[in-house]
């Protein structure tokens, strides 16, 4: 294998257990989140060095809304020449920084390539082929029938929709594991203030960062890590406004509704109560809550909703503050924050929760 730099790559590491779901399932008959790590770009700036990048400086909304949305600091890529390009003129650029990120976080995890029989992975867009799937398939020269699939556009809802379809490719290649990349470049749609710019595009340009995460699904019983109880993925009615990827000829940007916050913490009860209910599992016997870092009122409305308190939500404020809104990896930043700081003891639950386009809400049940 080729070697990368693993500079600003953390590895999480878990803790096995043999203790049952609450539904009376083995452990040893779910999957296991049995690697998890992320990696961070090489460059990290302040928001006062975004507003100025992005030309945003002077300008009192914009200053109020970088002050005020919970990030203290992104890890980004807007030099001159970068934004001096359009979104489809930097696919080249993007499609490299994306396999950099994804080999760093791979190499991180120290699996044997042999091991892997499935690779997933995903982005919030891509305009180039090969995908990245086929490029980590091919820079770890894995076995040539090992499966590979590309995600895009699924953005921050993506971790849950890509467990499921991990689980689901485990019986494919008995003992071997899924490999599952996230990977994503925010600066890629990011591009420079205009004087007609809509103000949902300068609240995307105050909490958008880049960020990769690799993960591991195994169904060997023997495997260290989290058990995956459960999954569940609700697409709110008449939302698909809510979230949307803008592209011109010049200009690029996500375009974010401002009742998105109200409209997830409005679908958010009753979706999550039913499915910990189908499952046996009490909301106080819930021990981590990972929420959703999409943005302050994204974390507020959660928080209201669900009835959480600043404790329980700290390692989503966290991530926010230092990573911003990373799209597709943004809950395995929160799931390897939580195992890192908090060490989740045999037995204990985790619930994730996933906001993204659709609105589409994701639920994670999880047992250490």
């Amino acid at each position: 294998m080729n070697a990368i730099d693993t500079t600003a790559v953390r590895t999480a590491t878990h803790t096995a257990t043999v203790d049952r779901p609450a539904d009376g399932r083995s452990l040893a008959t779910s999957p296991r989140i049995s690697g998890l790590t992320v990696s961070d770009g090489e460059h990290i700036l302040s928001q006062d060095q975004v507003l100025d990048r992005l030309g945003l400086r002077g300008d009192e909304f914009a200053e109020g809304i970088f002050a005020r949305c919970g990030v203290k600091q992104r890890h980004l890529d807007l030099d001159d020449d970068f934004l001096a390009h359009t979104l489809q003129g930097r696919t080249a650029a993007v499609e490299e920084r994306l396999l950099r990120h994804s080999v760093r976080a791979v190499d991180a995890l120290g699996l044997d390539p042999a091991q892997i029989g499935t690779v997933l992975s995903s982005s919030l867009y891509s305009l180039g082929l090969p995908t990245i799937a086929h490029r980590l398939v091919d820079h770890y020269e894995l076995d040539p029938t090992t499966d590979k699939y590309h995600i895009t556009g699924v953005a921050c809802a993506s971790a849950v929709p890509l467990m499921r379809m991990a689980a689901g490719t485990l019986h494919q290649h008995p003992g071997r594991d899924c490999l599952i990349v996230a990977a994503e470049s925010m600066s890629s749609i990011l591009t420079r203030a205009g004087e007609q710019d809509p103000r949902t595009k300068t609240v995307g340009s105050a909490i958008f960062g880049d960020g990769c995460a690799a993960a591991v699904l195994s169904a060997d019983p023997g495997a260290d890590g989290p058990t995956i109880l459960a999954t569940r993925v609700h697409q709110l009615g008449g939302t698909l406004a809510a979230v949307s990827l803008e592209c011109s000829e010049q200009d690029s940007y996500l375009h974010l509704v401002r009742e998105l916050p109200d409209l997830a913490g409005a679908g958010l009860p009753s979706v999550a109560e039913r499915f910990l209910r189908e499952h046996g599992v009490a909301h106080a016997e819930i021990d981590h809550w990972m929420v959703h870092p999409g943005g302050r009122r994204i974390i507020e409305n959660i928080q209201s909703a669900l009835e959480l308190s600043d404790e329980q939500t700290a390692t989503s404020w966290d991530a926010l503050a230092n990573h911003g809104n990373v799209g597709t990896p943004s809950i395995f930043y929160v799931l390897h924050e939580t195992i890192e700081r908090h060490r989740p003891q045999p037995g204990e639950r985790g619930l994730a929760v996933t906001i993204g386009p659709g609105v589409t809400v994701g639920l994670m049940l999880l047992q250490w």
